[in-house]
C-alpha cells in the first residue's frame, strides 16, 4: 500500500554539526571510558597491522631458508601473536557492548523522565503510542551508532593512519592509488548521506505511528469489540505497516546502491595494484612477498575505510532517531514554583479565563468561586458547565488563560508541583487502575504505607469486604487498569488510595456515579464524618446525583463556565432557580445530567 503522506523535509531534523554536538552531550559523561576502549581497540588495530609481516616474512626468509627452527619459532611466534589479538578483540567486544548499554540505559531513563514531566497538553498532541516509541524504540535505535561511532571508529580510523604510513613506507608509489580511490568513496557516501537520514527518520515515524495505532486498540479492547470492528482496526494497522515496510524498502535501495558503489570501487583499486605491483615484480624492483603483503595491507585498509564510510548508514539511522529522542529531551516540562509549603487558606477562582487549545469558547469564563478550608463544597451544572475543569485547573494540569488560583492567598503557580499535588486528592469520574495488586494499588500515593494503613482506608471506602473476599485478598493482581474489577470496585479503590494520601484537599469528580446507593451512603458519611473531623480535609464534590450532595456546606452552580448561583441545597431549592430546575428534571425522571 503506497503512501500518501508527504516526505519528511530536511528542516525537521538537526543540522549535521548540531546532531553530532547532541550526540556528544550525552556521551561526555563517559569519555574517560570511551578513551579507554579507544585505546583497546587500537592496540588491536595496531596489531591486525602487522599481521600481514607474517606472510612477507613467511614468503621472502623462513621458506626460502629452509630452516626447521626458523620454521619452529615462526609457528610458536604466529600463535602466540594471534592468541593475544583474539583476547584483546574479545575484551573490546564486550566492554564496548557494556558501554552501549549503559549510555542507551542511562538515555532512556532521561527520555522517560522528561516524558512523565511533560505538561498535560502534550499528551493531547501526540498520542501515548508515538511518545513511548520514543523512550523505546528510538533509544534501542541509538544502539548501533553508539557502540560502533564511539567505540570501533576510533580502532578503525586509527587503523587507516597505521596502515596508510605503512603502505607508504613499503612502496609509496604503489600507495599513491589510494588518492584515487579514497576520495571516490567518500564522495559515493557522501552523495546518499541526505537522503538516508530522511529515510531513516521517516522510518521512526511510522515505528510510532504503528505502536500509536496498536496501544490504541488494546487499550481499548472492550470497545473494539463491542462494536466489531476488529477489521477496522487491522486496517488502520495494515495501512501504517505497508508505509513502514516501503520506506525501509526504498532506504534499502540506497544502503544497497551506496554499498555496491563503494565496494566497486574498492576492487578498481586492488585491480590497479596488482597490475602496477605486478608491472613492477616482473620489473624486478619489488619481490613477491612484498607484493602479497602490500595486497593484504591495502585490503586493511579498505575494510575500516569502508566501514568508516558504511557507518554512515548507522550514522544517519542513529540521527534520525536522535532528531526524535531530542525532541522529547528537548520538551520543556511543568512550569513549577519554588513554595514547597502549602499555607492554610481558601481555595479562590478569581475571574479566572481558561479556553482548551482549537475550542470555539473558554470553559471557564471570568469564573469567581471560593472553596472555604475545611468545609465541603459542590459543583453542579449541566455538561460542559466547567465543572470538570475547576479541578484540572486545581491540580495545575492546566493554568489560566487570564485571572488566577490561589490557595492561602497564593497564587498555585508559585508553589512547587509536588506539593501543592501531595495536597490534593483527586478521585475521578473513571478511576485509574495499575496492574499490580489491591494493596499496591490503594498504596500507590505512599508506597511505604503500613498494611493497617491501606486496610483503613479500604475499610473507609467501604471496600475491605469485597477485597477480602477476592482470591489473594489484598495482593490480588488487578491485571492491566483493574480488568478484574466491577466499575463500582474500581472506585472504591480509587477513593481508598485518595483517602490513604491524607491529603488536605480532597476532590471527588462523580467518583460515586458507579456505586450503588448503600455503598455511597457509607462512603458519604466516611468522608464528612470521622475522616474530615480529623483531619480538617476541604473537599469539592462534583456529583452526577444531586441527591448525594445535598449536605454539602455549599453549592455552586455552574453554567457555560460562569458561577450562577451558591448556597446550601435548601436555600437554591428555595430561589427557583437554575439548582431547583436541574433537581426537579432529576426528580421527575427527565434525566438530565448535573
Amino acid at each position: 500500500m503506497a503512501d500518501s503522506s508527504p516526505p519528511s523535509s530536511p528542516t525537521t531534523s538537526e543540522s549535521e554539526p548540531a546532531a553530532l554536538a547532541r550526540l556528544w552531550t550525552l556521551l561526555r559523561p563517559y569519555r574517560w571510558r570511551i578513551a579507554g576502549l579507544s585505546l583497546l581497540i587500537s592496540v588491536t588495530a595496531a596489531m591486525s597491522a602487522a599481521s600481514p609481516q607474517f606472510v612477507r616474512v613467511a614468503l621472502d626468509d623462513v621458506i626460502p631458508s629452509g630452516d626447521g627452527q626458523r620454521f619452529l619459532w615462526f609457528g610458536v611466534a604466529f600463535a602466540a601473536f594471534y592468541l593475544v589479538q583474539v583476547l584483546l578483540q574479545y575484551a573490546g567486544m564486550y566492554q564496548s557492548f557494556a558501554f552501549t548499554q549503559s549510555v542507551i540505559s542511562d538515555v532512556r531513563m532521561q527520555a522517560y523522565r522528561r516524558l512523565l514531566r511533560l505538561p498535560v497538553p502534550h499528551f493531547a498532541e501526540e498520542r501515548s503510542g508515538s511518545l513511548t516509541s520514543r523512550v523505546v524504540n528510538d533509544v534501542n535505535a541509538l544502539e548501533g551508532m553508539i557502540q560502533a561511532g564511539a567505540t570501533r571508529l576510533a580502532g578503525q580510523l586509527f587503523s587507516i593512519v597505521v596502515v596508510a604510513v605503512i603502505l607508504a613506507v613499503m612502496n609509496w608509489r604503489l600507495a599513491l592509488v589510494n588518492l584515487v580511490v579514497m576520495p571516490l568513496v567518500a564522495l559515493v557516501t557522501r552523495h546518499y548521506q541526505v537522503p538516508l537520514r530522511q529515510a531513516a527518520r521517516e522510518i521512526r515515524r511510522r515505528v510510532g505511528e504503528m505502536n500509536a495505532v496498536s496501544t490504541e486498540a488494546v487499550g481499548n479492547i472492550q470497545i473494539v469489540k463491542s462494536f466489531v470492528a476488529e477489521r477496522q482496526e487491522e486496517a488502520r494497522f495494515e495501512t501504517e505497516n505497508d508505509a513502514y515496510v516501503d520506506k525501509n524498502l526504498d532506504r534499502r535501495k540506497d544502503v544497497g546502491y551506496m554499498e555496491g558503489l563503494v565496494t566497486f570501487v574498492a576492487n578498481l583499486g586492488i585491480g590497479a595494484l596488482l597490475i602496477i605491483g605486478g608491472w613492477m615484480v616482473v620489473g624486478g624492483t619489488l619481490s613477491v612477498g612484498e607484493l602479497t603483503a602490500f595486497v593484504l595491507y591495502q585490503r586493511q585498509l579498505q575494510r575500516p575505510v569502508i566501514s568508516v564510510m558504511f557507518f554512515n548508514n548507522q550514522l544517519q539511522a542513529g540521527m534520525a532517531a536522535l532528531d526524535r529522542v531530542s525532541e522529547l529531551l528537548d520538551a520543556e516540562p511543568e512550569a513549577t514554583g519554588s513554595l514547597a509549603s502549602i499555607p492554610d487558606g481558601d481555595l479562590v477562582f478569581e475571574r479566572v479565563v481558561f479556553a482548551y487549545p482549537g475550542a470555539e469558547r473558554p470553559a471557564l469564563d471570568r469564573l469567581d468561586l471560593r472553596i472555604e478550608q475545611g468545609r465541603t463544597a459542590a459543583l453542579v451544572g449541566s455538561s460542559g458547565s466547567g465543572k470538570s475543569t475547576v479541578t484540572r485547573l486545581m491540580g495545575r494540569f492546566h493554568d489560566p488563560d487570564e485571572g488566577r488560583v490561589t490557595l492561602g492567598g497564593v497564587d498555585l503557580r508559585d508553589f512547587d508541583l509536588g506539593a501543592l499535588r501531595h495536597a490534593i486528592a483527586v478521585v475521578p469520574q473513571e478511576p485509574a487502575l495499575f496492574s499490580g495488586s489491591v494493596a499496591e494499588n490503594i498504596g500507590y500515593g505512599d508506597p511505604d504505607a503500613t498494611r493497617e494503613r491501606i486496610e483503613e482506608a479500604a475499610r473507609l471506602a467501604n471496600a475491605r469486604e469485597f477485597i477480602e473476599a477476592l482470591s489473594q485478598g489484598y495482593e490480588t493482581p488487578l491485571g492491566e487498569r483493574g480488568v478484574k474489577l466491577s466499575g463500582g470496585q474500581k472506585q472504591r479503590v480509587a477513593i481508598a488510595r485518595a483517602i490513604l494520601k491524607r491529603a488536605r484537599i480532597l476532590v471527588l469528580d462523580e467518583a460515586t456515579s458507579s456505586l450503588d446507593s448503600e455503598s455511597e451512603a457509607i462512603i458519604q458519611d466516611a468522608l464528612s464524618g470521622l475522616f474530615a473531623r480529623s483531619s480538617g480535609l476541604t473537599s469539592l464534590v462534583i456529583a452526577h446525583r444531586l441527591s448525594t450532595i445535598e449536605a454539602a456546606d455549599v453549592i455552586h452552580v455552574l453554567e457555560d463556565g460562569r458561577r450562577v448561583e451558591s448556597g446550601t441545597h435548601l436555600d437554591l431549592l428555595s430561589r427557583g432557580g437554575r439548582y431547583s430546575t436541574l433537581w426537579e428534571l432529576q426528580h421527575t425522571g427527565e434525566g438530565v445530567s448535573a
